[in-house]
């Protein structure tokens, strides 16, 4: 009997609390070893790093603007990846437990 394919639930797009949830494990600015931050914590070369290596990974064109990166920009380019397809997941907050 043919089953129709499962439809992948869509993911919720982030609000900016999320950021404190969303961990990475990044280079060091000064490039002595690694670390694990959050959005909102990774400076702006971290970020941009990490969202251009996520996004071409799934094949997805992304350019942030060079500069300050502020918080609704970070946001913006997150929901674009979960826009189109690509899964980010959370930090489990006490609440959730």
């Amino acid at each position: 009997m043919w089953m129709k394919p499962a439809q992948r639930r869509p993911f919720r797009e982030f609000v900016e609390d999320d950021l404190d949830y969303l961990y990475v494990v990044v280079p060091k600015d000064d490039g002595s070893d690694t670390e694990l931050v959050t959005a909102r914590q990774m400076s702006d070369r971290q970020f941009r790093e990490w969202i251009v290596a996520k996004a071409e990974l799934h094949h997805i064109q992304i350019l942030p603007t060079f500069g300050r990166l502020g918080i609704e920009t970070r946001l913006a380019l997150v929901n674009r990846l979960i826009r189109n397809g690509v899964q980010i997941y959370l930090a489990p907050r006490e609440h959730d437990a």
